[in-house]
């Protein structure tokens, strides 16, 4: 059985939007409005946006990445050219 912080987790990035509020997180995981918080404290990839908004946390390392990409083809450039 998949822990149902797993399961929202799947339902909100499964989404257009990836983002949920609690009645449809509470319809979907059929609980109670009142435990959709506590579920989504349990889990790390999901955040809650004002009282009854969740929201698919954005992975901030891609930006990092690609940053450092164009930093090492800037040089390698740079040194290759002269």
């Amino acid at each position: 059985m998949i822990p149902l912080q797993v399961e929202l987790q799947r339902a909100v990035k499964a989404t257009k939007d990836e983002a949920m509020n609690v009645y449809e997180a509470a319809e979907h995981l059929k609980v109670n409005v009142e435990e959709v918080p506590m579920i989504v404290a349990q889990a790390d990839d999901l955040k809650m946006v004002g009282n009854d908004a969740i929201i698919a946390k954005r992975d901030k390392t891609n930006g990092w990445l690609i940053g450092a990409m164009v930093l090492v083809l800037f040089f390698v450039i740079a040194v290759g050219w002269e």
